[in-house]
């Protein structure tokens, strides 16, 4: 019999597993996806929609589900009896498995209570949509972008700041805006070579960057910095701080996992994207676990693969409203940071399910996720791409 597959999460890493157990294990298993959303949110774009230049796109799972394989239910994973394999929803029912796969995501908290949260919901893009306004009118005049101490994913607040100064710029208005990060340079993660070349932007828009500090305290816009220094500001936005999903049943906090994604100390549970220990949130890196996880389930099902480990190589686009940048990181390799894309699909999510897929349905519908690229192949090299619009 098929092994029965029950993944909980709606999210990248989520639908990433799906897709994939539904290309390489078809036939060797069945698949459940335990999600409370009726819709997939495509949020890496809402960073375009408080300056009305795109936004995120939104998803029906069940048309995923159709197209995948796999039955939808509506519900969030409460508890694990790894004992009897059954998970718990939050209403109650029982759900029995052969092998789960958590990819619930993280859970948030508000680093400081006086501050915009941005996380890419309604409320908060109309309240940075207001920002904007504000600095257009010539109102507000000294901002900062505060990347929160702990498990965060800072690109979204390097994008807001360089998107605000550019509007500030061509609206021929004043403006401070400031970058306060505990990196020890901006997007570390990526390596020495997009940091330097992310540097330069931010110093050419006027941004001024404070590395390697805290946010200790924010007060009605004054900020006191770990390095001792005081900012004044009018507004402060900040992301929401990521900590461990309690799931009764498993261990506490982030999960810890293998390179194949096993969570450690619990029989046939594995684990991928935020909900797992793993240092940088990104839903990129949060497809590749799910790739490693999915790949290993299957083959253990018997499907006729040799599942690889995870490898934590990142695909980043740094948008504003004038260009796209595209940074790959890779382990034992130089960053690397240009202005054509250096993967294809060329999307912010760099899955190699999930991206696809979500092109194809793009272009059934014929619709665009706020931001539409060009792109023509130069020589048939595919690291080789040149961008022919931005629109």
């Amino acid at each position: 019999m098929p092994t029965n597959v029950l993944i909980a999460g709606g999210g990248p890493a989520a639908l990433e597993a799906a897709l994939r157990l539904h290309r390489v294990g078809a036939g060797h298993v069945t698949t459940t996806v335990l999600a409370p959303e009726a819709e997939f949110s495509y949020r890496p774009l809402s960073v375009l929609d408080p300056f009305a230049a795109g936004g995120a796109t939104a998803y029906a799972l069940e048309r995923i589900a159709a197209d995948a394989g796999f039955t939808h239910r509506h519900g969030t994973l409460a508890s694990v009896d790894c004992v009897a394999h059954v998970a718990r929803t939050g209403d109650g029912a029982e759900i029995p498995y052969d092998v789960l796969l958590v990819a619930a995501g993280a859970a948030q908290e508000r680093p400081f209570s006086a501050a915009t949260v941005f996380t890419g919901a309604d409320r908060e893009v109309e309240s940075l949509h207001g920002l904007v306004q504000d600095v257009e009118g010539g109102y507000t005049r000294r901002v900062a972008f505060v990347v929160p101490d702990g498990a965060s994913w800072p690109l979204p607040l390097y994008e807001l700041a360089l998107m605000l100064a550019e509007r500030a710029y061509d609206a021929n208005v004043s403006l401070e805006v400031h970058v306060v990060t505990p990196e020890g340079a901006p997007l570390q993660a990526f390596g020495h070579v997009v940091s330097r070349e992310v540097k330069r932007l931010l110093e050419a828009a006027g941004v001024v960057l404070h590395v390697g500090t805290r946010a200790g305290r924010v007060d009605r816009g004054h900020l006191r910095l770990s390095s001792g220094e005081s900012l004044e500001v009018l507004r402060v936005v900040t992301l929401p701080r990521l900590v461990g999903r309690e799931i009764a049943g498993l261990p506490s906090g982030f999960l810890v996992v293998d390179d194949h994604g096993r969570v450690r100390g619990v029989p046939d549970v594995y684990a991928a994207g935020d909900i797992t220990a793993f240092p940088v949130k990104h839903g990129g890196l949060a497809c590749r676990q799910a790739d490693a996880a999915a790949d290993h389930i299957a083959a253990r099902a018997g499907a006729e693969l040799v599942p690889e480990p995870f490898c934590p190589v990142i695909h980043g686009i740094l948008m504003s409203e004038r260009a796209a940048r595209f940074m790959r990181g890779e382990p034992g390799r130089d960053s690397r940071f240009a202005g054509h894309p250096l993967w294809w699909p060329p999307t912010k999510i760099a899955g190699r399910e999930l991206a696809g897929y979500l092109e194809g349905v793009d272009e059934q519908r014929d619709a665009v996720r706020g931001v539409r690229v060009d792109l023509r192949i130069a020589g048939g090299d595919p690291d080789e791409l040149e961008v022919l619009s931005l629109h």
